[in-house]
């Protein structure tokens, strides 16, 4: 038990998120920003993409443990072993990706695709998932939060294009705020972004 908590505590100082100056008195170890990819097929929803952009500082300590050859890029085999390390470590805790379709849960589950880049000291992580049952979309609300509730990291979505629908005729997304699901002694007020469709 105290192996698992100290293993994911690790693995979260390498991987994810930004918060908004001010949302607690203490502050995450990974500052990471968020975009979403929501792709649709004859109207239903068959996978989720996240992009996480990681902070500068955590970037350094990513390229460290990754980086093997040190030469500042991730070859084929330091980005399967990144997959592996990160998959294995994040996936007990759902990747940080909450999704519901009209307020029911449902798992994302093992990624089915991975990459990750670097540019300007930023390293780019990304996942995709496919999933099991497409999401018929019509008249429904579909919502993603990404949040880590330990907050050891914090996310925030990019303010520019924070999520996009690819082949989604008819919807729309939107962001919306939960204060209803205030985190962290509820200091932390998580973002959802919103996919709906006609």
């Amino acid at each position: 038990m105290i192996h698992n908590a100290v293993v994911r505590r690790w693995l979260s100082v390498g991987l994810l998120w930004l918060a908004s100056a001010g949302l607690a008195t203490s502050h995450p170890d990974i500052a990471v920003t968020a975009r979403v990819l929501f792709d649709v097929e004859a109207g239903r929803l068959v996978s989720i993409v996240e992009s996480l952009a990681i902070d500068e500082a955590s970037s350094r300590r990513l390229l460290s443990r990754f980086d093997a050859n040190g030469d500042g890029i991730f070859d084929q085999a330091e980005r399967e072993a990144m997959r592996q390390a990160l998959t294995g470590d994040l996936g007990g805790i759902g990747f940080f990706a909450e999704l519901s379709v009209d307020g029911e849960r449902r798992a994302l589950g093992v990624p089915d695709a991975f990459d990750v880049s670097i540019s300007d000291g930023v390293v780019t992580v990304v996942f995709g998932f496919r999933l099991e049952e497409p999401v018929a979309l019509a008249g429904r609300k579909l919502e993603l939060v990404l949040r880590d509730r330990d907050y050891t990291a914090a996310v925030a979505f990019a303010a520019d294009r924070p999520a996009v629908v690819r082949g989604g005729e008819g919807c729309s997304v939107s962001r919306e705020t939960r204060p209803a699901d205030a985190y962290f002694g509820g200091l932390v007020v998580p973002e959802a972004v919103v996919l709906a469709c006609r």
